[in-house]
């Protein structure tokens, strides 16, 4: 299959099904990974396993850098993140927002993101608890349920920024609170909502300005950060560096004119 634009099609129908296994879930198990924090259910084992499978018979070819990486076939895996950019590369979440979907919470989603030669090319992102679905393809724009947003610019005082508090990173605690306090004091307002990759959607459809994180992983951006940029925001790491798929990376993804507050007034004390 090479038509990229029908390949976006297909991988928006993965996430459709992704989504209704997450929206039907009622008996799963969790398991710690890391730590407290750190937790795993079989249900995103379930939607890795079922997305892997199925994006082989669309990219034969393809590999993968996933969250959950330990219990599948290690032939197409990524082990070695410098391996990332060689090839076709999908960047999955199952479930992003795991600690929201385990409590109830109603506030998860399935992120897929598709690599070219370490260039996010498509990106698809599906809520199913708001039957949103966000999908942009490189230099193509991003729509949201097969509407195209549109690209714009916005004042971070008169409007809400969002942040994450890295829940893995124990050592950006103390950072991660004052980067808060300091968005308060600027922004119209703040918020937390513990999905990285719906942090991404909502700044680009607008309802968040300004998206700031200070350690997030590359399966919890890849797809986003590439919805935001083609709604007009800017992205980068949290000191204007551009964002690695790599490894792990601050994240910062905002409206021009919040990006431009944010750097004057908050990076240099972060």
């Amino acid at each position: 299959m090479n038509d990229k634009a029908e390949l976006r099609k297909e991988i928006e129908n993965l996430a459709l099904e992704a989504g209704d296994i997450i929206s039907s879930a009622t008996d799963f198990s969790i398991e710690e990974k890391t730590g407290r924090r750190d937790i795993v259910t079989s249900i995103d084992l379930e939607i890795q396993k079922m997305l892997m499978d199925k994006l082989l018979g669309l990219v034969p070819e393809c590999r993968f850098f996933c969250e959950e990486d330990t219990r599948f076939d290690q032939q197409y895996l990524i082990t070695d993140p410098d391996d990332v950019d060689k090839g076709i590369c999908f960047i999955i979440d199952p479930i992003d927002g795991t600690s929201n979907f385990v409590f109830g919470h109603r506030h998860s989603c399935t992120s897929i993101a598709m690599a070219v030669d370490g260039s996010v090319e498509i990106g698809v992102i599906y809520d199913p608890f708001r039957n949103e679905l966000f999908s942009a393809e490189k230099g193509f724009g991003c729509y949201l349920n097969g509407r195209k947003l549109p690209v714009f610019d916005e004042d971070l005082e008169a409007s809400i920024a969002v942040f994450g508090t890295s829940p893995y990173d124990e050592s950006t605690n103390a950072p991660t609170f004052d980067l808060a306090g300091q968005l308060y004091e600027m922004a119209a307002d703040v918020r937390r909502t513990g999905s990285a990759a719906l942090d991404c959607c909502w700044t680009a459809c607008g309802r968040f300005a300004l998206f700031a994180e200070l350690s997030l992983s590359p399966w919890d951006y890849a797809a986003g950060s590439l919805i935001a940029s083609e709604t007009g925001c800017l992205v980068s790491d949290i000191k204007g560096e551009p964002l690695s798929i790599k490894r792990k990376s601050s994240v910062l993804i905002g409206r021009p004119s919040s990006v431009k507050c944010f750097f004057d007034s908050i990076c240099n004390s972060i």
